[in-house]
């Protein structure tokens, strides 16, 4: 229960507030907008923070992405590369690294291959320009890709070196294929696949894309391994003006699954030097998600704290506003406070009097400042389009910022009133 003389403070707190209100409102402004500015802040930093994980978390944070990488060329091989009329380029990961991997690595449930190569897909006269992903059907659970409609590859697919394919909207939509596309047949270069199934179409965003090395425009084409391996080989060729040029890369990507994920950081390593061994051009890159995901959500952590500090600047200001308008209030009411100390007033009660003011402001304005961060927030999203969170522990730490600004502010002006000897006070005009 409240004192009766709590009670008496708060309330000619309010009265001495209410008695002015347009300098009430003006002091209280400050801390309004430092509230809604460290809201929205907050809610921004937090929305990235969950796209972050929504990105990294699609490619698993127990696997190792392994994808091959041209080396690039020494100035003094290009000329003479170039002056030839065909050459064959080889680079990249091997069918001896995906064996050795399966065989000499402990503690893995999967290796996959992964090969990709560029093929043209037609429909009539239409074509598209296409990535062709030779997966095994394992693929699509290790990255929780989800089917549309139809089906994903089968083992049996597998078996019996099938033509079908799975593919993703965005490639139907070049094509100009607007019906039902299970069942349809399409051209990929010389060869027919009947689709069996379409991807749902929000997986691939962000660094998910770049990792899986997957196509802006969404034109992927998901076959059976086998049946890339057996009827077509691991040989592309491209050409122009007279010369050709053919990429042999065995295997463009190896995807491994980590039984247990204490052992992701260490397996890494133990591949790294195996790889490292094999392929000493370095012509593949490693990508850890668990590994990213620690590296982007510090860094991320910091950038918040950043966000926050720049915002609290607003409350910062509103705290000198409170302060000066107090230092302000003390001199106007000197001779109220000689009246209150003559009549028996302590000093700890004109300190309580005069913090009990700048926390009405404070904790006032934080709570007009929570309902400004939501609109600021919507209006962001609305916009911008960028995704924000509003949580919380936001809401709490903007308030708690708010009543510390509020009691601090007060403290300075609550001695300076107190200190005042009575008798000058009384005397005062």
């Amino acid at each position: 229960m409240i004192s009766r003389k709590k009670k008496e403070l708060l309330r000619m707190g309010l009265q001495s507030l209410l008695g002015y209100p347009m300098r009430t409102v003006l002091t209280m402004l400050g801390v309004v907008f430092g509230v809604g500015s460290v809201i929205a802040m907050l809610a921004l930093g937090a929305g990235a923070e969950k796209e972050l994980l929504q990105e990294i978390g699609r490619l698993g944070i127990q696997n190792i992405i392994i994808n091959s990488v041209e080396p690039e060329q020494p100035e003094n091989n290009s000329s003479s590369s170039s002056s030839r009329r065909g050459w064959i380029n080889y680079y990249g990961l091997k069918f001896k690294d995906h064996r050795q991997i399966v065989e000499t690595i402990p503690g893995i449930e999967r290796v996959l291959p992964v090969h990709l190569s560029k093929k043209k897909a037609w429909n009539g006269s239409r074509w598209i320009e296409s990535t062709l992903f030779a997966v095994e059907p394992d693929y699509f659970e290790v990255f929780g890709l989800e089917i549309a409609s139809g089906r994903a590859l089968s083992p049996q697919d597998e078996e019996d070196l099938a033509r079908v394919c799975v593919v993703r909207s965005g490639l139907l939509q070049e094509l100009g294929i607007y019906e039902d596309p299970v069942g349809y047949v399409l051209t990929i270069e010389d060869q027919k696949f009947t689709i069996v199934g379409v991807l749902s179409e929000d997986r691939f965003q962000g660094y998910a894309q770049k990792a899986l090395v997957a196509d802006a425009r969404s034109s992927e084409i998901y076959v059976p391994y086998q049946t890339v391996l057996k009827r077509q080989g691991t040989r592309s060729f491209s050409g122009s003006a007279g010369s050709w040029e053919a990429t042999d890369v065995e295997l463009n990507q190896i995807v491994v699954e980590v039984e247990d994920l204490d052992q992701v950081i260490l397996t890494s390593r133990t591949i790294e030097n195996l790889l490292s061994r094999n392929h000493p051009e370095k012509d593949y890159e490693m990508i850890v998600p668990l590994e990213v995901l620690a590296q982007r959500r510090k860094t991320q952590q910091v950038f918040n704290i950043a966000l926050v500090a720049i915002a609290s600047i607003s409350l910062l200001v509103g705290g000198i506003g409170i302060a000066n308008i107090m230092l302000a209030t003390v001199t106007e009411r000197t001779r109220e406070i000689g009246v209150r100390r003559a009549l028996g007033a302590q000093k700890r009660h004109i300190i309580a009097q005069f913090l009990t003011e700048t926390t009405t402001i404070s904790i006032l304005g934080g709570v007009l400042g929570i309902f400004l961060g939501f609109a600021l927030v919507q209006i962001l999203v609305i916009f911008t389009g960028w995704t924000a969170v509003i949580t919380p522990i936001s809401i709490l730490v903007a308030l708690t910022i708010s009543v510390a600004v509020g009691i601090t502010s007060g403290i300075y002006p609550a001695r300076r009133a107190a200190a005042l000897d009575p008798i000058s006070a009384l005397r005062h005009q």
